[in-house]
């Protein structure tokens, strides 16, 4: 990871949404002004890249292991309170692992809203660049803000209008306190930012944010929106004119290198360990118990079939035993580089969006068929040629269940059905829409103008 010589250390003001304004330079540790601290363009391109820094921190597996502890794939935690509050959907808003997981993206949002607004006072030797740079910065302003709202808020969809309460979305670094925003203006502002991203971005970009990042982004947003015909459109870009290509022959995504499925990523090296809380929590090739560990329901779905090459994703230990338990290897290494945005999951979406609308179906059972032929290496659980629209969204859903597993994923998707598709869906015996399926916002968000989510779990 390139050495961040420049940081900008923000103090988040939970309880008003917004961060001073300070920054601190790593040269002697002394505290300078911001006016002194950025004066060129080097320094505004230290500071972009500090943000991806952050993302990094966002995406370690924490935010990841929030979500799928509400899902039904995992067991309960093993000697972790913070996120057995979680799996029991009964979260309190002193639990300080939800705090830190939550303030975590307003750190690179409120970076990259100080770099938009200084973007007119930088000199720029290429005018083009301050265009790119501020399409960089609102692609990672709109991928906090995705999360952020489709974890601490209830579904798109969940009323007629998308009027019930999201998250503030933060598009500037001024300190006022504001109410959340309801989930249609948040799925309405980050599109906007993406569209802009999109736009302005290029196509190549190193390890950093691309026009096809934002368009993998994009196809994400309408997916869980519900709008199949734009979540096809943008995954088929990516799919057919992106520079990335599916890996045929390993369902392995969590690899030092980043993976040629990886549209965005963050990386981690053997120096600098991001995805520690990935192994820390789930490792399973050692003497002692994970924290985390697949439910009973999961490995009874996917892991007896030992044709699936992803059977070999769990582990049983203790078998026979009343303490057996089905560990989870897909992140047993010492460290890996985390694929956020990619190609398999754009293959899902693209199959279910055409399923849905009933067109291109052809195209939408090879996306299913690539996934089979990998996980059995051969065509012998291919979907016929003559598969329906039903047969199709039935293959994509059953499919992301196992390929995501790990990511964060199932959850959204359980309630994007129940939201959606008015689906009667219970996760672990809870309705999908109870008040415990939602996180829990830390108590100093509490004003008179936010109001947090409610307590009391899905009795």
């Amino acid at each position: 990871m390139k050495k961040i010589k420049l940081l900008l250390i923000p103090a988040l003001l939970l309880s008003a949404m917004a961060c001073q304004d300070y920054l601190e330079l790593e040269q002697t540790g002394n505290t300078i002004s911001e006016e002194n601290a950025l004066q060129t363009q080097e320094d505004y391109e230290e500071l972009l890249w500090s943000c991806y820094d952050v993302v990094a921190n966002t995406y370690d597996g924490r935010m990841q292991i929030l979500f799928d502890l509400l899902s039904d794939d995992l067991a309960a935690p093993n000697s972790n309170a913070d996120y057995t509050e979680v799996y029991n959907r009964n979260m309190l808003f002193f639990n300080s692992t939800l705090g830190g997981v939550y303030g975590q993206p307003y750190f690179a949002i409120f970076r990259v809203n100080s770099l938009i607004e200084a973007l007119d006072n930088i000199p720029f030797s290429d005018p083009a660049r301050k265009v790119s740079m501020e399409a960089e910065a609102k692609f990672i302003r709109a991928l906090g803000h995705f999360d952020l709202v489709r974890g601490w808020g209830q579904p798109y969809g969940f009323t007629s209008n998308n009027s019930h309460p999201g998250i503030v979305y933060k598009t500037e670094t001024a300190t006022d306190i504001l109410p959340r925003n309801s989930v249609g203006e948040v799925y309405d502002l980050l599109i906007s930012d993406l569209e802009f991203a999109e736009a302005n971005l290029p196509n190549s970009n190193g390890d950093a944010a691309t026009v096809w990042a934002a368009k993998a982004l994009l196809a994400k947003v309408y997916f869980q929106k519900g709008d199949y015909a734009l979540a096809a459109q943008y995954a088929s870009d990516v799919l057919d004119n992106g520079p990335y290509s599916f890996d045929a022959s390993s369902v392995d995504r969590f690899t030092a290198m980043p993976s040629t499925e990886a549209i965005f990523y963050t990386l981690s090296i053997d120096l600098d360990r991001r995805s520690g809380p990935f192994t820390g929590n789930y490792r399973s090739d050692g003497s002692s118990v994970p924290t985390l560990r697949a439910s009973s329901d999961l490995y009874q779905t996917y892991g007896t079939d030992t044709n699936d090459v992803r059977s070999d994703w769990f582990i049983v230990k203790d078998a026979g035993q009343p303490n057996e338990y089905y560990g989870i290897s897909k992140f047993n290494k010492d460290y890996f580089s985390v694929p956020v945005l990619h190609i398999t999951d754009l293959k899902l979406i693209r199959a279910e969006a055409f399923g849905e609308l009933g067109t291109n179906l052809a195209v939408a059972i090879q996306d299913i068929n690539d996934i089979r032929e990998r996980a059995y290496s051969g065509s012998t659980m291919n979907l016929p040629a003559a598969s329906s629209g039903a047969d199709i969204i039935a293959a994509a859903r059953w499919e992301r269940r196992i390929e995501m597993l790990g990511e964060g994923d199932r959850v959204q998707q359980l309630k994007r059905l129940g939201a959606l598709e008015n689906q009667s869906i219970t996760i672990r015996s809870a309705p999908w829409d109870c008040p415990g399926m939602i996180l829990q916002f830390p108590i100093t968000e509490r004003t008179d103008a936010f109001v947090l989510n409610e307590t009391g779990g899905c009795n």
